[in-house]
């Protein structure tokens, strides 16, 4: 017998789902680990790759990335 769908975290699910980080990003395996956690009013990614050892954190940017460009 199947568990019943708690609608109040349908669409945390779904946002998990569509935002969680897929390859890392030291050598672009996909991840062994991604677990979703908040710190205030941000979303983090705590990952881990079995392929190169790399663990850290990722956090969503929204739709656009902002970084820095270095000097030339």
């Amino acid at each position: 017998m199947s568990t019943p769908v708690d609608r109040r975290f349908v669409a945390d699910a779904a946002a998990h789902r569509r935002d969680v980080p897929r390859y890392c990003p030291g050598c672009a395996v996909g991840l062994g680990m991604a677990t979703e956690f908040w710190e205030a009013e941000e979303r983090r990614f705590y990952c881990s790759c079995t392929a190169c050892g790399w663990t850290g954190e990722i956090t969503p940017t929204g739709e656009v990335a902002t970084g820095h460009e270095p000097e030339h």
